[in-house]
């Protein structure tokens, strides 16, 4: 089994920092999809319900797969998914 890490504001939304999730086989933005599904968090991680903000890093292996393009990968092994608001107070 995989997880997802949330850090920031998305772990206090979510009230989880960790959690559990098939990933070996699933496309990035599926699971992505599914975590906003189980913690209602939509209206944070994607923009009108298709493209994940720009805001966030969606970290696997060390790279962010956001900024690599590579959110339709599916992944071929169970992972840790890190992901990482990078907005914050001055």
């Amino acid at each position: 089994m995989g997880k997802v890490i949330l850090k920031g504001e998305l772990a206090i939304r979510a009230d989880a920092k960790e959690i559990e999730v098939k990933t070996k086989g699933r496309r990035v933005v599926d699971i992505l999809k599914d975590i906003a599904d189980r913690y209602n968090l939509w209206d944070f991680i994607f923009k009108n319900k298709t493209k994940v903000r720009p805001y966030l890093l969606i970290m696997i292996d060390g790279r962010d797969y956001l900024s690599l393009g590579k959110l339709n990968e599916v992944l071929e092994d169970e992972k840790e998914i890190k992901i990482i608001p990078t907005f914050h107070g001055g």
